[in-house]
């Protein structure tokens, strides 16, 4: 294996949440636009990700989790003589220094308290190390990079490369017949901050419009903050499909997120390339990826998003928001991102 491309696979046994869904998007272009054979090693235990059976994975060692990826993974790269691992999902093995890391964002460093304790201690004692000894460390926006500098500050600015991600939908320009709701995409913790969604749908007293709050509570991870909607017109929908997710974005009158923090924001671009606008906070990101078309509102300001609603509501010219959103999603494709990531590792192959 000394000469192959190889990935640290771990996320395909993973319950598949969004950095997992990144991660087999990459795969699969990456797999698909890379003349050289790509290896994904694996826990030796059930694939949750379906993608997995189109992918080149081989399974190792004989445990799982964070032991398998700290200790049998590094001992088998070693073993193999293995110049370079890739690793998709924010972590890989301190033991092994030759790591390709993608980092999506530093919501561990900035707020522990959005996290339980034994998630946000583990991540910071990987952090440390991986960062500082990875050969190359990518990140999913120029927000999430300074974000890394600040926390990391000796890091060499040059050892991380900025590379987008896109839509992980189909795209569809046509503007279909939009319905008389609204959705959000997130999981219940504080840092995706619901609570100013639902107050301000408590405020605007609007009966003829549905909220849909699409995503999972994580109680493992997150610390929830359980939150009042007796009253409201509120649906809460839990392990909706890609095909499900699609179908519900494409007929919102837009998609609302009202995140603290965030390091690129998929569910907004995924909503602006099936032609639904976003009402936004207006956290640094967001206004990176999405300032020509997003509706922005202060994330701590409840009357804020009120008006913004409102504002959307009355709206004239919806249509043709509706069209700007898609045409700025059309900006952002896995072709160009799976070339980044080709010429990435060309690079680290010819040093």
């Amino acid at each position: 294996m000394r000469n192959k491309i190889v990935v640290n696979g771990r996320f395909l046994t993973q319950k598949v949440t969004g950095v997992q869904r990144v991660a087999t998007e990459i795969s699969k272009n990456l797999q698909q636009h890379y003349n050289e054979e790509i290896v994904f090693l694996c826990p030796n235990k059930p694939f949750l990700n379906p993608v997995s059976e189109s992918l080149n994975c081989r399974k190792i060692g004989y445990f799982s989790g964070y032991f398998w990826e700290q200790i049998e993974l590094p001992l088998f790269l070693f073993w193999n003589k293995v110049s370079l691992l890739i690793n998709f999902c924010n972590t890989a093995p301190i033991l092994f220094k030759k790591n390709v890391i993608v980092v999506h964002d530093m919501a561990v460093k900035e707020n522990k308290d959005w996290f339980n304790w034994k998630f946000a201690f583990v991540y910071s004692i990987l952090f440390y190390f991986n960062l500082k000894k990875a050969l190359k460390i990518i990140t999913v926006s120029n927000f999430s990079k300074k974000e890394i500098l600040k926390f990391y500050p000796n890091i060499e600015p040059l050892k991380i490369d900025v590379v987008y991600l896109a839509s992980l939908f189909s795209f569809n320009e046509e503007v279909n017949q939009k319905r008389d709701y609204f959705i959000a995409v997130n999981s219940l913790n504080p840092r995706k901050n619901i609570k100013v969604i639902l107050e301000a749908f408590k405020a605007l007293d609007l009966h003829q419009f549905k909220l849909k709050i699409i995503g999972g509570s994580f109680n493992t991870i997150f610390k929830n903050d359980l939150l009042e909607s007796d009253g409201l017109n509120v649906e809460f929908l839990n392990d909706v499909s890609d095909v499900e997710l699609k179908k519900e974005m494409e007929g919102a009158k837009a998609l609302i997120n009202g995140s603290f923090y965030e390091g690129f924001g998929l569910s907004a671009l995924e909503a602006m390339s099936v032609s639904t606008p976003c009402i936004l906070s207006n956290i640094s990101v967001y206004k990176e990826l999405y300032n020509e078309t997003a509706l922005f509102f202060d994330p701590y300001k409840p009357l804020e998003l009120v008006q913004k609603i409102k504002d959307l509501i009355d709206l004239e010219n919806y249509t043709d928001l509706c069209k700007r959103s898609f045409e700025l999603s059309q900006k952002f494709k896995w072709e160009i991102t799976s070339q980044h990531y080709i010429s990435i590792i060309e690079n680290l192959k010819n040093k």
